[in-house]
């Protein structure tokens, strides 16, 4: 017990630590920094992922996964009851919150389990996807959505509960983050 409290001290200032590095300097190198005092605290990031400021997680929680060149907006929060799965290629704007945890609503008994979100995702500021669902490649979920059922490839969906209103046309490239382009349909970087 107190070796695992001690655990999560240390996880814990790694975390706030690692705060410091694009607070002021948001730089390759302070992201690199930044990634690895994150690894070293249980996040499993990929290569060329950029997580923003305010990044806050349960540290006892189930493992979270960020995909490659995936990119975390400012004061993002994953309540990570289970694991969380970030594709490739994904974007999350400010204040986006992720749970995969709930209860019953008749017994209030808590339940949890996988959240995944797909391969080139945009997540839009102050959405929340709470629950055990999944986010199919290429979804759009729009500013202030919530979303609490699954989400279907390439749909895009808003309001509070998410609906679907429309769906994406995949052209041969998608701007991302950083004046990178990738395919929606590899998810490899192209020119």
């Amino acid at each position: 017990m107190l070796f695992q409290i001690l655990l999560n001290f240390v996880k814990l200032l790694l975390v706030r630590f690692s705060e410091l590095f694009v607070a002021f300097n948001h730089t390759p190198l302070s992201l690199r920094v930044r990634n690895s005092l994150l690894i070293v605290a249980g996040v499993s990031i990929g290569k060329g992922v950029d997580i923003d400021r305010d990044f806050d997680f349960m540290l006892n929680g189930d493992q979270i996964s960020v995909g490659d060149y995936s990119v975390i907006g400012i004061r993002n929060h994953f309540w990570n009851y289970s694991q969380i799965t970030i594709g490739r290629y994904c974007m999350t704007a400010a204040d986006v919150t992720l749970t995969n945890g709930g209860h019953d609503k008749e017994t209030f008994e808590p339940f949890s389990g996988p959240l995944l979100i797909g391969n080139g995702c945009w997540i839009g500021n102050g959405a929340r996807i709470v629950g055990p669902l999944s986010v199919g490649d290429n979804a759009i979920v729009a500013a202030g959505a919530v979303v609490v059922e699954d989400v279907p490839t390439c749909a895009i969906v808003a309001g509070v509960p998410a609906k679907i209103i429309g769906y994406r046309a995949l052209p041969d490239k998608v701007w991302h983050l950083g004046n990178t382009w990738f395919s929606p349909h590899t998810f490899e970087t192209v020119k």
